[in-house]
């Protein structure tokens, strides 16, 4: 046996072996800890979504679910930070729509939306409810639609920031139904809902479980959910199609990516674990309790919805003139 021969052989072996170890590896996993970021602070609807998910994923896998809070730059930071993780199954995102929203609204983003993630699973849906200082006169959308004529440039209303989705949607809200509001942005839902609740603005969406609670008490009156169907919490709650405003579409989620690299082999185990626990009835019940919708799409399914999702956002950004400051 030549030598040229023999260090073939043995590279060879060794590529071999290599190999095996990293099927060995794909096969065996979790065999740690998983961290889960969320590009938000903790209590926000996204945050709820996410600790739903670790605590039965964990339970599943058999490895603890860590919740790794990463706010900043409009979700830009955690979701970068992700982009940038070893591509290894343990470290993966949880994020919302803000991930298609930033890709037509942020300027030189750190990442490529498309190309540094991979779809994995949706994990819920958040219908958002348009509520009222409860001073507001109006107790429905066409009784504010007709205050809002009568009254121009009188109304303002809360967003969680600069091109946020609350933001866009008021922005869309306003086009459709042919009134003005100022806009008002906050840093986050807990600031907008304290001012709304005290008189400072007049109107927000926002999601259902941060505001549930002051819906309940009478200190908000929820108008309209942007949903297609009624929200069993809110049951009482038309619709905005139910309102007169059938044409106007509104979809936020929240879902699970992984880095590009990852092997197919932990993203598919990811997505049937994420398939088994939004199907689940306790799953099911608890988000249905906060107002939001469990399950959705995964894997191609959901790159599918997401690249519908971006281009959609996109229309709505250009639409609405939503800018960051």
């Amino acid at each position: 046996m030549s030598i040229k021969f023999f260090k073939i052989a043995t590279l060879i072996a060794a590529l071999g072996v290599l190999a095996g170890t990293a099927a060995q590896a794909q096969a065996d996993y979790p065999q740690r800890p998983i961290r889960m970021v969320v590009p938000f602070p903790a209590g926000g609807g996204t945050d709820i979504v996410a600790r739903a998910v670790a605590e039965r994923l964990g339970a599943a896998l058999g490895q603890t679910v860590i919740i790794d809070n990463r706010a900043g730059g409009g979700t830009v930071i955690g979701t970068n930070f992700v982009a940038k993780a070893e591509p290894d199954g343990y470290t993966v995102l949880l994020t919302s729509s803000a991930f298609s929203i930033n890709k037509s609204l942020v300027d030189n983003l750190p990442y490529d939306t498309e190309r540094d993630f991979l779809p994995v699973a949706n994990a819920s849906l958040h219908p958002f409810v348009l509520v009222a200082n409860s001073a507001m006169p109006a107790r429905n959308v066409q009784e504010l639609i007709a205050y809002a004529k009568k009254n121009p440039g009188k109304l303002s209303y809360a967003s969680v920031g600069n091109g946020s989705s609350q933001h866009i949607e008021m922005e869309m809200f306003k086009r459709a139904a042919g009134i003005t509001a100022i806009h008002i942005p906050y840093r986050g839902s807990a600031p907008a809902v304290s001012d709304l609740l005290g008189g400072q603005v007049h109107l927000m969406f926002n999601g259902i479980s941060p505001t549930l609670q002051h819906i309940r008490s009478g200190k908000l009156k929820a108008l309209a959910v942007d949903s297609q169907k009624r929200v069993p919490v809110l049951k009482d709650v038309p619709t905005l199609g139910e309102s007169g405003l059938k044409d106007f579409k509104f979809t936020t989620w929240s879902g699970l990516l992984v880095p590009a690299a990852t092997p197919s082999a932990i993203v598919k185990r990811l997505a049937a674990e994420m398939q088994k626990i939004t199907d689940s009835a306790d799953f099911r019940e608890r988000l249905t309790s906060m107002g939001l919708e469990a399950g959705g799409p995964v894997l191609a399914e959901y790159g599918t919805f997401l690249k519908d999702d971006m281009a959609n956002w996109s229309n709505m950004v250009k639409t609405s003139g939503a800018k960051l400051d």
